[in-house]
């Protein structure tokens, strides 16, 4: 919060940058989790963050977040099995690059 006051915007326009720091760490949680879901690409971003988005907007006031949570899970489950479907028991020991913007291969080199 010292940071936040003491911030370019100054005192006059703390709501400001406290509304901005709220709704980035919103997005970036969400796409975290839509990440997640997708199981390494397995369901297309896209297709994840419309789907959380659209139960987001057509949940009721007190089940939104039980509605997105579910959904979350229930796109993990699909991907999982369907990437297990593909591939198996290979590629589940891989992580995510972030210098890359990919995931790792771990073939032997």
């Amino acid at each position: 919060m010292k940071q936040l006051l003491l911030s370019p915007f100054g005192r006059d326009h703390t709501v400001t940058s406290l509304f901005l720091y709220i709704s980035r760490s919103a997005l970036t949680s969400l796409a975290i989790l839509c990440r997640w879901a997708g199981v390494r690409g397995t369901i297309p971003q896209p297709v994840v963050v419309t789907t959380v988005f659209a139960m987001l907007v057509s949940s009721q006031r007190g089940q939104r977040m039980a509605s997105v949570t579910l959904t979350v899970l229930a796109l993990r489950l699909l991907g999982e099995f369907i990437h297990g479907s593909l591939n198996g028991n290979e590629f589940w020991d891989d992580e995510y690059d972030f210098k890359d913007g990919d995931w790792k291969d771990n073939k032997i080199r």
